[in-house]
């Protein structure tokens, strides 16, 4: 009895002993395995004009298309510069008026007085003032007409303002970040919201030198999430030129000074179930050298 009783002890502390193994060799393969991080392409909704937050449609978290109104910002302001806009217009076409009529008679003017100097009938210093005269309205008139474009162009940009003041989703996303709350005072190029393309993402893994070339450009990847349930694949689409420094050291190579640097592989996926932030590992990759 106590024969079995000790053979039964001795099979248990072995089975132990190998599961134990076993878990520690799954470990390791796992910790061996390269791991990478989820990204997406976000942007940030900013005003392209100052004024009043009064009105935001989204929230964190909002589904949106594109088109989709987010935000506008208080338009009176712009209304009233654009009304002033539009007035400078008009008084900038009245000078430009006069100065052209001003101009035209200094043309008839000197036309005159060139015959009559011709005839001798006026004197020099008469003549070169009305010459004088038309080349002084010569440039009123150029000028006028400058100042005439100018004032029509910032009417124009005062019109396109008036449209800024609606803020639109630029994509199909989801809002992930709100900057501002109604009330607030805007300023020109402050980020209202930020919208992610959730179609738009990929996965960067950072590739030892010694390991780069089992990652060739337009590859197919195959990894998996931290739930093992979540498998996904992607392309290769960018390694990247600079390199990243100080980041591994080979075990073998403790003694050894110089440290393994690694590359930023980007391996688009465009997968809907993707979020910024999750982690996936490798699990092959097809068209490496090996």
């Amino acid at each position: 009895m106590k024969h079995w009783k000790r053979f039964f002890l001795s099979s248990a502390i072995a089975l132990s002993f190998m599961v134990t193994a076993g878990c520690g060799q799954s470990e390791l393969r796992d910790s061996n395995a390269l791991w990478g991080q989820a990204d997406a392409t976000e942007v940030d909704i900013n005003t392209k004009v100052p004024g009043r937050l009064i009105k935001l449609y989204v929230k964190e978290g909002s589904e949106v298309k594109k088109g989709e109104k987010l935000a506008e910002i208080d338009q009176r302001e712009q209304n009233a510069l654009e009304s002033a806009a539009q007035a400078k217009v008009e008084a900038a076409k009245a000078a430009c008026l006069q100065a052209e009529a001003n101009y035209d008679q200094a043309l008839r003017d000197i036309q005159r007085y060139e015959m009559l100097y011709q005839n001798g009938a006026v004197s020099k210093a008469v003549y070169e003032s009305y010459s004088n005269k038309r080349d002084v309205m010569s440039a009123v008139y150029e000028q006028s007409k400058a100042s005439l474009a100018a004032s029509e162009e910032a009417w124009k940009q005062s019109s396109i303002n008036q449209g800024e003041t609606t803020l639109v989703a630029p994509f199909d996303g989801i809002v992930t970040t709100k900057y501002s709350d109604i009330g607030a005072m805007i300023s020109s190029g402050m980020p209202i919201v930020a919208v992610q393309d959730p179609v738009d993402n990929w996965v960067d893994f950072k590739v030892k030198e010694t390991e780069l070339d089992k990652y060739p450009l337009h590859a197919r990847v195959h990894m998996e999430g931290r739930n093992p349930q979540l498998k996904i694949d992607g392309v290769i689409v960018d390694i990247s030129k600079k390199p990243n420094f100080a980041t591994y050291r080979a075990t073998s190579e403790r003694g050894n000074d110089d440290d393994i640097i690694t590359f930023n592989v980007k391996v688009q996926t465009n997968d809907p179930r993707i979020r910024p932030g999750m982690r996936f590992k490798v699990v092959s990759v097809e068209g490496n050298s090996d």
